[in-house]
């Protein structure tokens, strides 16, 4: 058997480290500028694998002023059209759109290129392109599942579950052919299991930019009887919680809280009515889509960082907090627990019970010192566990297995 992979033993601080030539196309509908936490996860699992000496190309969106081809940290990166409905909100017709479009783009580098490994993220519709004959070898491929792709994940979207229950066959073949499948979390995969109960499937989280997302240089000290600053950032969506945190500062009487919501979405005006109606505007700031490279000042700037969602499948906004010095609260739902230990990072309470978010307020309020020592296990939690560095070399691993079975 024939096999590009070759390898060559380095010797560094003593220790034996085996760097390898390989060459991967990882596919994806968002990439940044655009999208959220997938697209920033395709970029940095691919700029981590370029410094181990792997070979990336990508295959993403094209989005205005991105020019085709481009050479990024490494990465060669193609785009295709794609009739998104924002730079920010990819949509189903973006989404899907983008993979009629990177049929023959694909084929063009799959023909020119001589890939080891496909790598795809989100099964749907990603995966799709997968299963299209092509008149050439094509490489062994790994799923990466992200969540909205996982039938059962999301059943507040009417709309995406009939879509998954009309394509499950298609799901399941994906699946099945592919060498390797990937959950972001064990709470993920406990709901892809339901699909198809035969399935191997793996977890391999999400990671952070711990040199990006950091605590502040200079500790903040609050006057007395200063508002506890709170951030949450998200898509502005219903299954977010958003309101629950709201109803939880107003009721039964106003928290002595600054709430700073950050993002754009769909459920953004009611949230704005519910401020209305909670006698909040004077304690809630909506500040809409702010740059990732300018996230990291605001979760410095604040105490705590909350979001009651009610599904999700990693959650990257709180590992971005967490790295950044922050105690949480959040919900016990999906891959959040998994990352997020109850009463040591943060508090957990249960998805859509407003009072039990407002008992978690008030304890964040009442005891600082305990905030503070949160804050910094937070931190701790994220640098042992969830560099990018540590998730692309268990991606390569996975990709090692691939190409030895191949």
């Amino acid at each position: 058997m024939k096999s590009s992979i070759k390898l060559k033993k380095q010797f560094k601080s003593d220790k034996n480290i085996i760097s390898m030539t390989m060459k991967i196309l990882l596919l994806n509908y968002e990439f940044p500028p655009a999208g959220g936490g997938a697209g920033f996860a395709t970029y940095n699992i691919g700029r981590e694998l370029v410094k181990l000496g792997i070979e990336v190309d990508v295959l993403t969106s094209r989005i205005e002023g991105e020019a085709d081809g481009k050479l990024t940290d490494g990465m060669r990166v193609y785009r295709v059209t794609s009739w998104r409905k924002g730079i920010h909100d990819c949509g189903m017709v973006g989404a899907y759109s983008y993979v009629i479009f990177a049929l023959f783009k694909r084929y063009f580098l799959l023909k020119k290129n001589n890939y080891d490994i496909e790598h795809f993220f989100f099964s749907l519709p990603t995966g799709i392109l997968s299963q299209v004959p092509l008149p050439l070898k094509r490489p062994p491929y790994l799923i990466s599942l992200r969540g909205s792709d996982v039938p059962g994940y999301d059943p507040f979207n009417v709309k995406l579950e009939k879509i998954h229950q009309l394509l499950l066959p298609l799901t399941r073949r994906i699946w099945s052919k592919s060498r390797a499948v990937v959950a972001l979390s064990q709470g993920l995969k406990d709901i892809a299991i339901k699909t198809n109960q035969n399935q191997a499937i793996s977890v391999i989280p999400n990671g952070i930019e711990i040199d990006h997302f950091k605590p502040a240089t200079e500790e903040y000290q609050s006057e007395p009887n200063a508002p506890l600053r709170v951030i949450t950032v998200s898509r502005l969506l219903e299954r977010k919680g958003i309101h629950h945190l709201l109803e939880a500062i107003a009721n039964p009487s106003p928290l002595n809280v600054e709430l700073t919501i950050v993002g754009t979405g769909s459920y953004q005006e009611k949230l704005k009515v519910k401020c209305q109606q909670f006698g909040l505007d004077d304690r809630v700031k909506f500040i809409g889509f702010v740059r990732r490279d300018e996230l990291p000042a605001l979760y410095q700037s604040s105490d705590l960082f909350a979001l009651p969602s009610q599904t999700e499948s990693f959650g990257l906004v709180f590992a971005e907090a967490m790295s950044c010095g922050l105690p949480v609260i959040a919900t016990f739902v999906g891959g959040i627990p998994e990352l997020v230990r109850n009463n040591k990072d943060g508090i957990l309470v249960d998805a859509a019970q407003p009072e039990q978010v407002r008992k978690a307020l008030e304890f964040m309020i009442e005891n600082p010192e305990e905030r503070k020592a949160m804050g910094q296990a937070s931190r701790q939690r994220v640098l042992d566990k969830y560099s990018w560095q540590m998730i692309a070399r268990q991606y390569l691993e996975k990709y090692q297995s691939i190409q030895e079975k191949n």
